[in-house]
């Protein structure tokens, strides 16, 4: 059973957006360079401001995790990428 859950915010006092997901035993996600973005920038942005990603919550096999990255950085579920 896929569960997902995709919330998209800023957290507070941050430029970058906060998103937050719930995946399962053995599914990925994946950061790549946003389409149209400059990979220059992209870069620039990741080494100033880097990713953070958080654990929020491990209950029944689900993990919740958040994670704040420049907008240049596109995250996806691994199972958009590879249906």
């Amino acid at each position: 059973m896929t569960q997902l859950k995709m919330d998209f915010a800023s957290k507070e006092g941050s430029a970058m957006p906060h998103l937050m997901l719930t995946r399962c035993v053995g599914q990925s996600i994946a950061l790549t360079v946003a389409p149209g973005a400059d990979p220059e920038q992209a870069l620039h942005q990741l080494l100033r401001d880097g990713i953070t990603v958080e654990i929020n919550r491990v209950e029944h096999g689900n993990v919740r995790v958040s994670i704040d990255a420049p907008r240049t950085i596109q995250i996806l579920r691994d199972e958009l990428i590879h249906p």
